[in-house]
C-alpha cells in the first residue's frame, strides 16, 4: 500500500488560507488623540479660508432732526402785592395840590392814594397839634420813599416811576386832627434854542400851582406873573437846598436872579385868600 500524499492537500489550505488573508481588509491603523485634533482644527481653517465672508450691511446714515424751537421763556409771576384800601387824595383839575383833614385815633392808621409822574417832584407834609401824627410813602409795587419806622411828618423827592402812590397817616398816643398836605409840581421844560416858556393856567379851587424847572449854576433865571392885580403873588423855592429865594410874604409878581446851584426850583403862583385867579407865566433861563 502506497503512503498518503500529504502536502497536496495541505498545499490547498494554505492557498486558501491566503486567498482569503488577501480579501481580509486590513485593520486601520490607531491614531491619538491629539492628532485627531489637530487634523480637525486644520480642516477647518480650511474650510473658512474657502467660505466667502459675508459682508456686513451698509451703516444707515442718520436723518438730521429739524433744530429743536423752544419756547419763549419769561420770568416767574411775583405775588401780588395786597395794597391797604385807600381813599384817594382829592387834587381839583388844573391844581398841583391835594389836601385832606380828618380825625385820627391813637394807634390807627388812615390811607391815601395819588396818581403821579415819574421824575414829578413830590413835597409832602402832616401837620398836627402835637407834631405826633406821622407819615409814611411807598409805590404801588411796595416800596417804601419814606418807611414808617422813620416816623416823620414831611417828605420831598423825585418819584421814580408813573403810577400811584399811598400815603399813610399814623395816629399818636391821643386821638387829635391832623392835616395832610401833598405838592406834586408841574415839570416844565424849555423847547430847544428856545430861552423862554408860557404858561397859563388858574388856581382852581383856591390852591396854588406850582412848576418845577431845572436850571443849572450860574444860569440867570426871570420869573413874571401877569393878569393878576394884586389877587396872586409869586413864590421861589429851591428844591434840594430847601433855601426861599422868594417867599410868598414878599407880595411880588416878578423875580429874577443869577443862580447859585443846579437843581429843580419851585415856582409857585400863590393866590390871596384863596381865589380863583387866571394868570399868564413867564419863564425864562439864559
Amino acid at each position: 500500500m502506497k503512503p498518503h500524499n500529504l502536502w497536496v492537500p495541505c498545499a490547498a489550505v494554505l492557498m486558501a488560507t491566503a486567498a482569503c488573508l488577501a480579501l481580509t481588509p486590513s485593520p486601520l491603523p490607531t491614531t491619538s488623540p491629539e492628532v485627531l485634533a489637530t487634523i480637525v482644527a486644520a480642516t477647518m481653517q480650511a474650510i473658512s479660508a474657502l467660505t466667502p465672508s459675508p459682508t456686513p450691511p451698509p451703516t444707515p446714515t442718520p436723518t438730521p432732526l429739524p433744530p429743536t424751537v423752544l419756547p419763549p421763556t419769561f420770568p416767574p409771576l411775583l405775588p401780588t402785592l395786597s395794597l391797604p384800601p385807600a381813599t384817594r387824595l382829592p387834587i381839583p383839575a388844573g391844581a398841583t395840590t391835594g389836601e385832606v383833614g380828618a380825625w385820627i385815633q391813637p394807634g390807627e392808621v388812615q390811607h391815601y392814594v395819588l396818581k403821579a409822574l415819574q421824575g414829578q417832584p413830590m413835597l409832602a407834609q402832616v401837620l398836627s397839634p402835637n407834631n405826633e401824627v406821622t407819615l409814611s410813602i411807598r409805590t404801588q409795587g411796595g416800596t417804601f420813599l419814606l418807611n414808617p419806622m422813620a416816623r416823620q411828618s414831611a417828605w420831598q423827592g423825585l418819584l421814580p416811576v408813573s403810577e400811584d402812590y399811598y400815603l399813610s397817616v399814623y395816629g399818636g398816643n391821643t386821638a387829635t386832627y391832623f392835616a395832610l398836605s401833598v405838592e406834586i409840581p408841574q415839570r416844565i421844560q424849555l423847547r430847544q434854542r428856545k430861552d423862554s416858556i408860557i404858561l397859563s393856567g388858574k388856581t382852581a379851587g383856591g390852591h396854588r400851582v406850582a412848576y418845577a424847572l431845572f436850571a443849572l449854576e450860574e444860569q440867570r433865571m426871570s420869573v413874571s406873573l401877569n393878569g393878576v392885580g394884586e389877587n396872586a403873588v409869586l413864590a421861589v423855592d429851591g428844591f434840594s437846598d430847601g433855601r426861599s429865594y422868594l417867599p410868598p410874604a414878599a407880595g411880588r409878581t416878578t423875580f429874577g436872579m443869577k443862580l447859585a446851584s443846579s437843581q429843580d426850583y419851585i415856582i409857585q403862583v400863590v393866590p390871596r385868600g384863596g381865589q380863583e385867579v387866571k394868570y399868564t407865566l413867564v419863564v425864562g433861563i439864559k
